[in-house]
């Protein structure tokens, strides 16, 4: 009776060591993966580290308003930000929406209104404006203009239009040159 008594301590003890040694790996997980604002970071030479540290940060950043709204959220790997970035208003709506690998601008960015209405979408590649572009206006909602940007530079047809939807006019672009204003052509 002894000995099984003993054999029951034994595992009572190794079954506390393991729950307590789980409980410690949880812990260091949820502290490691806790937000960090921008006060606790430091950028140097377009990259951001921990304060008093010279390891690049890896973590989420969440920054919040006076009023407990979120204002910024996104991820940093290796010091840079990266995949999706969120930015809010200060009233909680949606203010803009990017992309981003390593640092570097990649796919759709958005930007709204404060009332929660898109008025910009672009398309990023590799930090510079390259695919759709689109501004619609942002106090009436309607299409205002779209083009298309390769490598930082508007190429292809730009096309602007009235409240009602119609052509004000066209613009056609090549290699960042505009070649034809549909305005200049009107008037001769």
């Amino acid at each position: 009776m002894p000995q099984t008594e003993r054999k029951l301590g034994i595992k009572l003890i190794a079954l506390t060591a393991v729950s307590f040694g789980m409980l410690m790996i949880l812990t260091s997980n949820i502290c490691l993966s806790e937000s960090k604002t921008w006060d606790s970071l430091v950028e140097r030479k377009n990259q951001f580290f921990e304060k008093f540290t010279n390891t690049p940060f890896n973590g989420k950043i969440e920054v919040y308003w006076s009023n407990g709204h979120l204002k910024e959220t996104g991820q940093i790997k290796n010091g840079k930000k990266d995949s999706l970035w969120e930015y809010y208003h200060e009233n909680g709506k949606i203010k803009e929406v990017e992309f981003f690998t390593l640092g570097i601008l990649n796919g759709t960015k958005e930007q709204y209104g404060s009332g929660g209405q898109l008025y910009i979408k672009a398309t990023y590649k590799d930090g510079k404006l390259d695919g759709p572009w689109i501004f619609i206006d942002p106090y009436d909602g309607w299409l205002y203009k779209k083009g298309q940007y390769k490598l930082g530079k508007k190429t292809g047809t730009w096309t602007y239009y009235t409240i009602l939807g119609d052509i004000e006019k066209t613009e056609i672009w090549k290699n960042g040159l505009k070649i034809f204003d549909s305005t200049d052509a009107d008037s001769t």
